[in-house]
């Protein structure tokens, strides 16, 4: 049997194609930079700027009523964010079955400060309104509460509908 010799030859493919791959891997691109021009001032006559029109102010948003999920109920009075103290008017309107609505001021943990039934002046299909005034002991200082109005379901008396208006309670 012979035995291979390597010559010269056989080394120069594999080296070949490691040379010519490695220079496909290479970014040959040639960057040229180029200064950027200094703007020279010119002795033209300078341009006063044109006076902009002032903005004319946008008028402040008006409160809106709070309205429950379907529609049913809208509180007109108090509105969110209210500062209010007692006596406190409740109104709005409603379209709820035979007109009844319950009512009642709540502090943040839940506990009824004031509450009622109240009837608006058409049940539904119509819409009637309603005012209620709640009376309640007003707390020693500025405590977040609600002023809610809801209906309750003839089947299971669960809650139908329901408005829920964050109110502050003004301290004593």
């Amino acid at each position: 049997m012979r035995s291979r010799r390597r010559g010269p030859s056989t080394l120069r493919i594999p080296l070949l194609v490691v040379v010519l791959l490695m220079s496909a891997c290479v970014d040959q691109r040639i960057v040229v930079t180029t200064p950027t021009p200094t703007p020279v001032r010119t002795s033209s006559p300078t341009v006063a700027p044109t006076p902009t029109a002032s903005p004319t102010p946008t008028p402040t948003p008006s409160p809106t009523p709070l309205i429950s999920a379907r529609g049913l109920i809208v509180v007109r009075e108090p509105l969110a964010h209210m500062r209010v103290k007692s006596p406190l008017t409740i109104s709005g309107d409603a379209s709820v079955f035979e007109a009844n609505l319950i009512w009642q001021v709540t502090d943040t943990a839940g506990r009824v400060l004031a509450g009622g039934i109240t009837t608006a002046t058409a049940g539904a299909p119509a819409r009637g309104t309603f005012t209620v005034t709640a009376t309640y002991t007003d707390p020693p200082s500025d405590v977040i509460g609600f002023a809610e109005v809801f209906t309750r379901s003839p089947r299971d008396g669960n809650i139908d509908e329901i408005v829920r208006v964050p109110i502050i309670l003004a301290g004593r």
